[in-house]
């Protein structure tokens, strides 16, 4: 008796391992093996997800994970897959790209990235040479997975462009994070700001692995740091992290104006949180209340009076934007203290519910650059947390072997106390890996549509 409970935790611990590792993944592309990094993620090499492609060392560069690559020489579709999320759970998926002339022809590509099979975005790499191993570019998505595993796949836009990729992140998020983003829609990242910051905040500064960039330089700013001991994030459903919150930007004058929004000229249905937290504690006759537009659509549904202490959010979205479009937040007439900002996150809607925005984001050359304002800033810190390769396999091996062996072991305690028992019949519970093992192509088959100007596709959004 004692044996088989000792047998049941041990299955149970097995079990509890495996869940807590499928939050997380963080995979270094072009190399094999495993490594822990400076901020204790663990990354594993690509083998397992991918098929097709060559992968590529970088001479002198010695950073990880850019210091190996996966290029595609061949096929106009190569697709990671297999990649293990928690199914229906808002995840973050970050892919990064650094070139640095990997092959000699001081020719950086242009091609899309699809995630999943449905939220498009596309990358252009205009510098051959960064001579920054912290600099590169990336793209960034938030949605909320039909499976437990997902695809990512490059697709190559032009003949004379190899698709390349240096890693790919997965974040899972909590529940209630982007709770307004809808079951079909995607949240592709074009900039997210941290203001009255000097440097990049990331994991593990921000659990859920997102980066967050300076603002960068502004004469008509003031740079503030809250007085108070600790910040309550429980009013921003989206989980600004606090280091965040305890910075902020205020206004010299009586507004502040963010403008060289990382858009496009065409614009796009637009997701916009801001984040608001009150540095000082106020006198009896001071008082900071303001209004927030973007453009001409006011965010919010009245004036924002930020509370001391605590983090305030407000969300706009479905409002087309582009890159000429200005964030303009606006005292009141009864305020006497400017307005201030502490977080922005500004996201193009893929697939978005109320039209428009569907599949294709311009943006997608986000670059970083440790606090770049017009394209969103850079990546410092690497994210991710501790992960195992090939998951949905494991899990769905995991529990039948476990129902399989508390059914047979309850089974047998309940025969040795009730002889005339019957035992419950065994019961194997199904596992979706979403994909299957990957050819490279199988995500969008069925899904493509050739072009006949520049062999770029429209991927079909594919509702689970």
């Amino acid at each position: 008796m004692m044996a088989a409970l000792l047998h049941l935790i041990t299955i149970f611990s097995l079990l509890a391992i495996i869940l807590s590792n499928a939050e997380s993944i963080s995979i270094d592309c072009g190399s094999t093996g495993s490594y822990v990094d400076s901020n204790n993620v663990k990354w594993v090499g690509d083998e397992g997800f991918v098929t097709t492609g060559e992968a590529m060392k970088i001479p002198n560069v010695v950073t990880m994970p850019f210091n190996t690559l996966r290029y595609f020489p061949t096929g106009q579709t190569n697709c990671y897959t297999n990649i293990p999320v928690t199914k229906l759970q808002k995840t973050l998926v970050r892919t990064k790209f650094y070139y640095e002339n990997y092959d000699g022809k001081f020719s950086p590509p242009s091609f899309d990235l699809v995630y999943d099979g449905k939220h498009r975005d596309s990358m252009k790499i205009t510098e051959s040479l960064l001579n920054n191993e912290e600099t590169f570019y990336y793209s960034e998505l938030i949605f909320a997975p039909g499976n437990e595993s997902i695809s990512v796949c490059l697709l190559r836009t032009s003949p004379s462009d190899n698709p390349f990729i240096s890693s790919i992140e997965v974040y899972s998020l909590d529940v209630g994070m982007y709770a307004d983003l809808g079951p079909s829609e995607g949240l592709i990242t074009q900039q997210r700001t941290t203001c009255g910051a000097k440097e990049t905040i990331s994991y593990p500064l921000d659990p859920y692995g997102r980066p967050w960039y300076p603002l960068g330089a502004d004469a008509t700013l003031a740079d503030l740091t809250t007085s108070a001991p600790s910040i309550d994030i429980t009013g921003a459903s989206n989980k600004p992290p606090e280091v965040v919150m305890s910075k902020a930007s205020s206004s010299l004058g009586q507004s502040i104006r963010l403008s060289n929004l990382a858009l496009p000229l065409t614009g796009l249905p637009v997701y916009l949180a801001l984040y608001f937290s009150e540095p000082q504690t106020l006198g009896r006759t001071q008082k900071r209340s303001f209004n927030v537009f973007l453009d001409e659509t006011q965010a919010g549904s009245g004036p924002i009076i930020p509370v001391f202490g605590k983090a305030t959010q407000v969300v706009l979205r479905d409002v087309v934007a582009t890159s000429g479009s200005q964030i303009v937040f606006q005292s009141t007439g009864d305020s006497v203290l400017p307005p201030i900002i502490n977080g922005v996150e500004l996201f193009s809607i893929s697939n978005s519910r109320n039209g428009g925005g569907e599949n294709q984001s311009s943006g997608g050359n986000n670059q970083s650059s440790g606090g770049n304002n017009d394209s969103g800033g850079g990546v410092k810190n690497n994210g991710g947390k501790k992960k195992k390769n090939k998951l949905p396999l494991i899990l769905g091996v995991t529990f039948a072997s476990a129902f399989a062996i508390l059914s047979s072991t309850f089974g047998a305690i309940f025969l040795r106390k009730h002889q005339n028992a019957k035992p419950h019949p065994n019961t194997t519970p199904t596992t979706s890996t979403g994909n299957g093992i990957g050819t490279g192509m199988s995500p969008l088959v069925g899904q493509q549509i050739a072009s006949d100007t520049d062999h770029s596709y429209v991927v079909q959004d594919d509702h689970h």
